[in-house]
């Protein structure tokens, strides 16, 4: 009888013991499959060649040390592939180049204003000069072409939505584009005669008739 009530016990502590060792390791497996950091947190994977470049985080440093053309950089995030990155990358920084330009512009303009157009307590100054703004930003993208590439940077990245979703990787894309001196300013006087033709009203007009001289 006393041999029974042993290995009773026995077969028991057995069981046990291999159910405390079953949670552990069923509970490390849950715990590895949880990627670092979490769900939905991005992972590196790859990267181009080289530490990330001085243009994407520094580019006013980057434009002063390289005074023989106008730089702008394009950034896409997010890109399920390079193709795209690029893509969509270079698209950015033609945005960018119309942008400078439109500014540019209405810089001009707004250092014109009393001498071109009087003065304008009505708040017409502003938004003459949104208009211009606008008007020369679209005409600017419309006209852009031959802007070169320098350089293409991009990151690869991992991320795991959710417990049960499927990893997904993407890209995050970077390009420097540059054009010469002289075609940032011929870019600046075609964009402002285009700005003037598709003008409507005759403030905007005279305006850019103005800005158009020298």
């Amino acid at each position: 009888m006393s041999n029974n009530v042993g290995i009773r016990v026995s077969f028991s502590r057995c069981l046990l013991f291999s159910s405390f060792l079953s949670f552990l390791v069923f509970g490390a497996c849950s715990s590895f499959s949880q990627p670092p950091g979490g769900y939905g947190e991005p992972h590196l994977m790859a990267q181009a060649h080289g530490k990330k470049p001085e243009w994407i985080d520094q580019p006013g440093k980057y434009q002063q040390d390289h005074k023989d053309a106008r730089y702008y950089g394009g950034i896409a995030n997010r890109e399920p592939d390079q193709e795209g990155g690029r893509t969509d990358s270079y698209a950015n920084a033609l945005q960018n180049i119309a942008e400078s330009v439109a500014n540019n512009v209405a810089s001009r303009y707004m250092a014109k204003r009393m001498t071109v157009l009087g003065s304008s307590p009505d708040g017409g100054d502003m938004r003459t000069r949104r208009r211009i703004t606008d008007l020369v930003r679209q005409s600017a993208r419309a006209r852009l072409s031959g802007v070169r590439v320098v350089r293409y940077w991009w990151k690869k990245y991992w991320v795991q939505p959710s417990r049960n979703a499927q990893p997904e990787t993407y890209y995050d894309y970077y390009v420097l584009v540059s054009l010469s001196n002289d075609q940032y300013h011929r870019l600046i006087r075609h964009a402002i005669r285009d700005a003037r033709n598709a003008a409507v009203d005759s403030r905007t007009q005279k305006a850019l008739d103005i800005l158009s001289t020298p």
